[in-house]
């Protein structure tokens, strides 16, 4: 069940009345409350996305070379999503949905559910979300992500509209927080946002590096 932003999804169970009996609840869309009345869940992501018309506006976008899963199924959510934060306010800059491409293929090869296989990380789905960013964007770490805060699981996140509505908003976050986000040129912006998606330290300027070159070669 999708809900609209503002409410949040409650599943069937079992409710016990004063008089001790048990009825059954039917699944439904619950108000929020008020610490999290502006805040988004998988229901209002899907919601979202699901009622808009605008997505079938977006065309075909070039395939990432050498990526075989790649066979534009994310296209029209990766292009969605980055126009809807932008529409927000959350940056200024147009982001090439071919980069968010680019950086799918280098993170996940396009493969939605997987989970990362190296030793203490938590990564998992198409963008390869951390739990440690899940708990930032629901404010369960930190208050830095004032805006449009999202709380959602990380089983959630295996959901391919989920992960890309999450990663293109942190991605977006990391683009305007970065040491560089003052930088004159767009380039600059961009890489610095690239490189801050991964760490801020010479395996960083390497991702970013990586993920600019397949956008190269992807994008012509």
């Amino acid at each position: 069940m999708n809900c609209k932003p503002g409410y949040h999804f409650v599943r069937q169970h079992k409710r016990k009345s004063k008089n001790g009996t048990m009825s059954i609840v039917d699944a439904h869309c619950r108000k929020n409350s008020k610490n999290k009345k502006s805040f988004l869940f998988k229901s209002n992501l899907s919601y979202i996305y699901t009622n808009s018309k605008s997505i079938y506006k977006y065309k075909r976008l070039p395939l990432i070379q050498g990526f075989k899963k790649d066979q534009g199924q994310y296209d029209r959510m990766i292009q969605f999503w980055l126009k809807y934060w932008k529409d927000q306010g959350l940056i200024k800059d147009d982001i090439d949905p071919i980069l968010i491409k680019a950086l799918i293929a280098i993170e996940s090869s396009f493969r939605e559910q997987v989970i990362t296989s190296m030793p203490n990380s938590s990564a998992t789905g198409l963008m390869q979300i951390v739990k440690t960013t899940l708990r930032i964007l629901s404010q369960k770490q930190g208050k830095e992500v004032r805006k449009f805060n999202i709380d959602v699981s990380q089983k959630e996140i295996q959901d391919a509209n989920t992960n890309i509505a999450v990663g293109t908003r942190w991605l977006v976050y990391k683009i305007t927080t970065s040491p560089w986000k003052n930088k004159k040129s767009y380039s600059d912006r961009i890489f610095g946002g690239l490189k801050f998606y991964h760490s801020w330290d010479k395996y960083g300027e390497e991702y970013a590096n990586k993920v600019l070159s397949l956008y190269e070669k992807s994008k012509k």
